[in-house]
């Protein structure tokens, strides 16, 4: 949940060891009938979202090893099984970023139930974009195993179809805060920690925060983030913030009372109890929930039970909980109203406006100079912040990561 580790674009932590560069040629998997050695499986199939470069489709396969063998993958390939054609592939590098090996020891029966990253089953996180009069109907896997370390040639299995859920549709919401210089970070990337976060809670895996956004407040002129010394939260612009509610609904659940750390990447390790900080859970109907988190503590003015309406302030944004700097944490879940314990439902936004983005090439070089701080970041952040000459209007999408927007 919380958003912001060394710097706005994603810097690949290998998650898992790939071996790779076998020599011998792959051999397919001889016929369908053959006793598979893995099956896939996809828990929560994609429902399409649009955004400003198309329409994207984020899912998780599961893979369930026939011999209780961990695999070894060396590639993933999505594929249009209408066509034949190969939507997106995975290997190297971003496989490594993306694959969610099975946890040695794997987690107990407690932590199943209660709470846990631990997984049982390796997963594959997957998400793509494509045009918007492409989106298939179905999709199918094509896996290369590697089996090396049996002196066997690599595998190539075929599997894992699945239907898109063309039938359903992102719930439209509001606007969570007002105005211009709203950046948005972890979001529509394969590679955001939103979108990695695997948790397995009440004996089902579910990936709560799949189109989750942290929204960080900057100058709408300067493009900075904080004025005076960046150590302190409460220097950045956005702290205190109003937070407002997306929609009609009423408050499912409301939390107040935990600290504002008061300098930022100081949080304490979390709990599930104490990850949102000071939150909100609405009910937005048809099941689905609004969740705001980290809002500043004693400013949260609703309670379980009121109804509210669009528009009406909730709280302000603060720097509790998992929070690294003063943000807004924002998603929309289903079934369960629940941070962590609920599957992440796609939103689209109403209306607004792109005005800008974070310029990440800069960024990254300044953040390869030796000595060069956090600190620093935040304090120089308007170096990196470009502002379009013309805003760009969108309209019931989610934003592209790394913009800066308006809203009405």
């Amino acid at each position: 949940m919380s958003a912001i580790v060394k710097f706005l674009i994603t810097i690949i932590a290998i998650a898992a060891v790939l071996v790779t560069g076998c020599t011998q040629p792959a051999v397919m998997q001889p016929s369908a009938a053959a006793t598979p050695i893995l099956n896939m499986t996809v828990p929560f199939a994609p429902i399409p979202v649009p955004s400003q470069n198309g329409i994207n489709l984020a899912y998780e396969l599961e893979l369930i090893p026939a011999n209780g063998l961990a695999p070894v993958v060396d590639k993933v390939e999505v594929l249009d099984p209408a066509t034949g054609k190969i939507l997106y592939t995975a290997d190297g590098e971003l496989l490594a970023a993306l694959y969610h090996p099975a946890s040695v020891p794997p987690p107990t029966p407690v932590e199943i139930q209660n709470g846990t990253g631990k997984l049982s089953l390796p997963r594959v996180s997957l998400w793509f974009v494509v045009s918007p009069g492409a989106v298939p109907d179905r999709l199918s896997h094509r896996l290369t195993l590697n089996r090396t370390a049996a002196g066997q040639p690599q595998l190539i299995i075929n599997g894992g179809e699945i239907v898109v859920k063309k039938d359903l549709i992102p719930a439209v919401v509001g606007s969570p805060i007002h105005g211009p210089g709203w950046m948005v970070m972890e979001t529509t990337s394969p590679l955001t920690h939103h979108f990695r976060a695997q948790i397995t809670m009440n004996g089902v895996t579910r990936v709560p925060q799949r189109y989750a956004q942290d929204w960080v407040y900057l100058d709408p002129v300067s493009g900075q983030a904080t004025s005076g010394n960046a150590t302190f939260a409460r220097n950045y612009y956005g702290f205190g913030k109003e937070i407002f509610a997306v929609a009609n609904g009423t408050v499912v659940d409301a939390s107040d009372g935990l600290a504002d750390f008061e300098t930022i990447y100081s949080a304490a390790s979390s709990t599930i109890a104490t990850a949102a900080g000071n939150y909100v859970i609405l009910d937005i109907g048809n099941r689905k929930y609004a969740c705001y988190a980290h809002m500043v503590n004693g400013s949260v003015r609703v309670k379980t039970g009121d109804i509210v309406k669009e528009g009406q302030v909730l709280g302000l944004m603060g720097n509790s909980g998992n929070s690294d700097i003063p943000h807004l944490h924002f998603q929309v879940v289903t079934d369960n109203p629940s941070f962590l314990g609920a599957e992440g439902y796609p939103h689209v936004y109403r209306s607004f406006d792109v005005t800008g983005e974070v310029n990440e090439s800069r960024g990254a070089e300044r953040m390869s100079t030796p000595d060069y701080s956090l600190k620093q970041l935040w304090t120089e952040f308007g170096d990196f912040v470009t502002y379009f000459r013309q805003a760009i209007p969108q309209e019931n999408q989610l934003m592209q990561n790394n913009v800066v927007v308006r809203f009405p």
